[in-house]
């Protein structure tokens, strides 16, 4: 399986109601290597997944934004302006970490998740979601 299209479900399983944000078709011919999920209809929160489109190793955050309202304003121009609408959120949890397959998930470095009772030499796509919860850290 694609890691992109794994981590995707993980995330899905994880945050059932979340839901992908998608960009406009103008971005068409651009490679995307950032994906943004929103968790929650009433979450300030939003899980950033980047990819620098080499190699397997990722970064995934999640952003906290002031309020609700001011997140999905965000989200309502995120299709036409791209990732940088999303500038002013705040990291809450950042998990770096290398895909070696699925459910191998090496950490690369973890702040502010909860990282307690975490093997960093391997961890499964469900811890890798506890690490970055926001209401787990």
């Amino acid at each position: 399986m694609d890691p992109i299209d794994y981590l995707r479900n993980e995330i899905k399983s994880y945050f059932p109601e979340s839901s992908e944000l998608k960009l406009s078709s103008a971005f068409a011919q651009h490679r995307r290597f950032n994906f943004y999920f929103k968790i929650t209809k009433n979450s300030s929160f939003l899980l950033y997944l980047n990819w620098d489109g080499e190699g397997n190793e990722f970064i995934l955050k999640c952003l906290e934004f002031t309020s609700v309202e001011i997140l999905n304003k965000l989200i309502l121009a995120y299709p036409e302006v791209g990732s940088k609408a999303f500038n002013i959120g705040q990291p809450k949890s950042v998990v770096s970490f290398i895909f070696r397959g699925e459910n191998n998930l090496y950490i690369a470095n973890c702040k502010g998740s909860n990282d307690s009772n975490i093997n960093f030499n391997e961890i499964s796509g469900q811890k890798l979601m506890e690490c970055i919860d926001p209401v787990l850290s």
